[in-house]
């Protein structure tokens, strides 16, 4: 039975050190294997379900990634970090759902309170799900918690600029940039936010602009009369400009081959 042990964790740290090599795709095959075990270790299992479920949402492996983690759950009921990878492997599925994303960050939330990210995770799914209030109280919470992590405001900006609270981000990133005054993606994060504001106004201004244009046209059962301008020359008669017949002289370029080749006689 020590020895069935010690190949077990044996195997364990292999799927570990792969990992710290980089080789996640190795990592994964490994710890597909040591789950296929019959003799591993309920407490073993739920970790290496846990890890294959990360390793497959990396891997786009969505359904595969769900299947591990919600069997990491049923072991280890009460690990926050499964339901917050249960819920970015919802999250991230093209064919997955905001709101069932929203519960396991929530419930992530609530086993973990003091971990920023899985607030700020599911202040961002309540917006996209509708919830607009509850995901900004949320993501306002987390940065306030948090305010110079940067895997919380990368959460906490697009959950804001997507809610439409440009403000907001605008405070955050201020605040944020005053504690970290030479990180770079706290640059971008704020270019991205001034850019979006400056769409949002680009597009109220040119809102009313084109009223206040539409206004100057004549109407003709709701629909705007434009001027066509249009050149003639003085010999044409009405009935021609009536029947819009052009009467130009459709042109055709000549190659230059010829001309080039007397020039190079001379």
């Amino acid at each position: 039975m020590s020895m069935m042990l010690s190949l077990i964790h044996a195997g364990w740290d292999s799927v570990r050190n792969a990992i710290a090599k980089g080789q996640r795709v190795d990592a994964l095959t490994q710890v597909t294997q040591l789950l296929s075990r019959p003799d591993l270790p309920a407490s073993l299992a739920a970790d290496a379900h846990r890890l294959a479920g990360e390793l497959s949402t990396e891997s786009e492996k969505f359904t595969e990634a769900r299947r591990h983690l919600r069997a990491s759950a049923a072991l280890d009921p009460y690990c926050a970090r499964t339901y917050y990878m249960l819920g970015l492997a919802l999250e991230r599925d093209p064919h997955g759902c905001d709101r069932r994303a929203a519960i396991q960050f929530r419930r992530a939330s609530e086993l973990d309170p003091v971990n920023s990210l899985y607030q700020a995770t599911f202040g961002r799914a309540a917006i996209r799900c509708g919830r607009a209030k509850i995901g900004l109280r949320a993501l306002l919470a987390a940065t306030e918690a948090a305010p110079a992590e940067i895997p919380v405001l990368r959460v906490a900006i697009d959950g804001l600029l997507e809610a439409g609270s440009v403000n907001a981000a605008r405070r955050v990133l201020t605040q944020a940039r005053f504690l970290r005054p030479a990180d770079r993606e706290l640059t971008a994060m704020w270019e991205r936010t001034r850019f979006e504001s400056a769409r949002r106004e680009q597009r109220v201004q040119g809102g009313t602009t084109r009223h206040r244009q539409d206004a100057e046209h004549a109407m003709d059962g709701g629909r705007v009369v434009l001027p066509f301008v249009r050149l003639v020359a003085e010999s044409i008669t009405v009935s021609e400009f009536d029947n819009n017949t052009r009467l130009d002289v459709v042109s055709f370029p000549q190659p230059h081959f010829p001309r080039l080749s007397v020039q190079g006689r001379r």
